[in-house]
Order: structure tokens, then sequence, then C-alpha cells
């Protein structure tokens, strides 16, 4: 019993000095988190305020979250306005991490609409994507010296594998008409992928989740699809899809699957890291447009769900009313 006890508080202190050993980095967003894990590797904990599938644009942040942040070694950012919440929540830790603004040195796209404001979804376009993988190498780099070599060849092999991302997107979205190159979402996170990959964007709200949706810019998207013969429209994983859903339903459009843009998803879906979600938004946008396949979503799971308790509700009408048929019959 004592040894099994002293074994159990060997391996507890084993754990915990292994893990004072590593760098603690924490991301804005599950993306940044998984670049960082692919970079870090075995050196760092990497780790996310925004869970995966929450919506950084409105991210409100917890008490769990300042002592997340104060006891950073690293602080990821994406800046441009993605999550606006976050400098107040540093200051309010009191952390002495070095924040490291993860989109130095990529040229963003600025907003037709708002004055300097830019679109915030950078990484979008792998080629960017590229600048961020050094970024975090650099940044892990600074704050531990030590095995700076190691993050700059992470950082390279990992940029190898973004390039090769980066061309299968070029291939794939040139497989599509380019008449049919025409990409319906709920909000703007699709500009740079627009940009980079040849494909027109038609949001309807706009790069920021906050903003509420108008009835013309309802409208502009429905003219668009009836203009334009699109044959589907793509929903995202962060945002409620009513408004998507309706505009399919009136313009007689299918959904064409689940996009990710803001957040990288869970270890069971098709997008667990951000190279697999660009090449999943990539499959689920040529199939859809160019008819060979539509993706099943929430949506389609959601009306199964309910139709299915339909099926069950009439089918229990019947049989009752069959049940007092019968009785009614022997009386």
């Amino acid at each position: 019993m004592i040894k099994n006890i002293l074994t159990t508080l060997l391996i507890l202190f084993a754990f915990i000095s292994f893990s004072q050993d590593k760098i603690k980095v924490v991301s804005s967003a599950s993306i940044f988190q998984d670049m960082a894990k692919n970079i870090g590797g075995d050196k760092i904990i990497s780790e996310s305020i925004v869970p995966i599938g929450g919506d950084p644009h409105t991210y409100t942040p917890k008490p769990s979250d300042v002592e997340l942040v104060s006891s950073a070694d690293l602080i990821l950012i994406n800046g441009l306005t993605f999550e606006g919440w976050i400098n107040e929540l540093i200051e309010n830790s009191g952390t002495k991490a070095k924040v490291v603004l993860i989109t130095e040195g990529v040229d963003p796209i600025t907003s037709e609409k708002y004055h300097n404001a830019s679109d915030p979804h950078a990484w979008m376009d792998a080629s960017k994507g590229v600048q961020y993988a050094y970024n975090i190498s650099a940044g892990l780099a600074a704050v531990d010296p030590d095995n700076a070599l190691y993050y700059a060849d992470n950082g390279a092999r990992y940029s190898a594998e973004i390039k090769k991302v980066d061309q299968y997107i070029k291939t794939q979205i040139a497989t599509i008409p380019k008449a049919q190159r025409i990409l319906v979402t709920s909000h703007d996170a699709f500009q740079y992928y627009g940009k980079a990959y040849d494909i027109t964007l038609n949001a309807i709200i706009g790069i920021s989740t906050e903003s509420e949706a108008q009835s013309k810019d309802v409208q502009r998207v429905v003219d668009a699809i009836r203009k334009s013969n699109i044959p589907a429209v793509f929903i995202e994983s962060t945002i409620n899809p009513k408004m998507l859903k309706q505009i399919a339903s009136d313009t007689g459009v299918k959904i064409g699957g689940e996009l990710y843009a803001d957040s990288i998803g869970d270890e069971d879906s098709e997008a667990p890291t951000y190279l697999k979600m660009l090449t999943h938004n990539t499959d689920v946008i040529v199939n859809a447009l160019t008819g060979t396949s539509i993706e099943s979503t929430k949506i389609d799971a959601d009306d199964t769900s309910n139709n299915l308790w339909i099926y069950i509700g009439l089918g229990a009408v019947m049989l009752l009313s069959l049940l007092f048929l019968v009785l009614k019959m022997n009386k």
C-alpha cells in the first residue's frame, strides 16, 4: 500500500516538474492554439481563451480566463479587431507574458465601408498562414531562446505543409466553372480566401458577427442567388444558421455544407486542425458548387430529429385510434 502511494507521488512530482519545464502559450482562438501546438511541439503547453466552437468576435471573458492569461509565458493574438476584448483582459490579468501580434507583416484587406477597419480573417488565405507560422516561431524563440532552433525547424516544416494546402486549394477551386465561383455565407469571413483563390464572396453580415443583418442585406443576397443561379449556400460552424436556412428555403437553393472560419472543429469533426479546416472548407465548396455532392450538416441532423418525432407522434395517434376502434367493436 505504502509502495503504491510512493509510486503515485513520484509520478505526480515528475509530471509537475515536466509541466513546469514547458512554455505556456495562450492563444486568443483555437486556430492559433493549433498553429502554436504544431510549432511548439513538446516544448510548450498550448491553450486557447475562446473554446472550440466559440465566436471570438462576441466572446465575453470569464474569471477563469484572467487566471489563464496571468499564468501565460506567451500570448498570441490576431489583432485587426478580431478579439476586441483581449487587451482589457490582458491588462486586468497583470500578466508578465510576452504578447505577440501574429498578423505582423500581413497585408490586411481594408474595409470599404468603415474607415481604418481591417478584415481580421487573414488565416483563411493559406499563403498568409505562413506569416502566422513565422511570427509564432519567432515569439516562441523570444521567450525560450534555448530552443530557438527547434522552433525554427518546426516552423519551417509546418510552413511547408501550409504551402501544400495553399496549392491544393488553388487546384481544387480552379475546377469550378468561373461563373459558379460565388460563395454565399452568413458573415464576411472569406474575403482573403476569395481574393487568394479567385472566388466571389457574398455574405449576409460584415466581417464581425457583432453586427446585425438588415433586411436590405438579406435582399441583396437573395437577389444575387437568383441573378447568378447559385446552386448552394453555406452555413458556418460558429453562427446560428437560421437566417441562411430561411434564405435557402425562399430561393430554393441547397445548404451546401458547413464551413469553419473563426474556429476549428472538435476532434470528431472534419476540421480538427487549421490545415484540415482549410481543406475541408475547400472540398465542401467545390463539391457543392460543381454539383458533385452536398455535405450533410447540423441542419439536416436537426431536421431528421424533428421528422423522427413527428413520425413517432403520428404513429402513436394511429395506434391509439386503432385501439379505440378495437375496444368499441368488442363492446
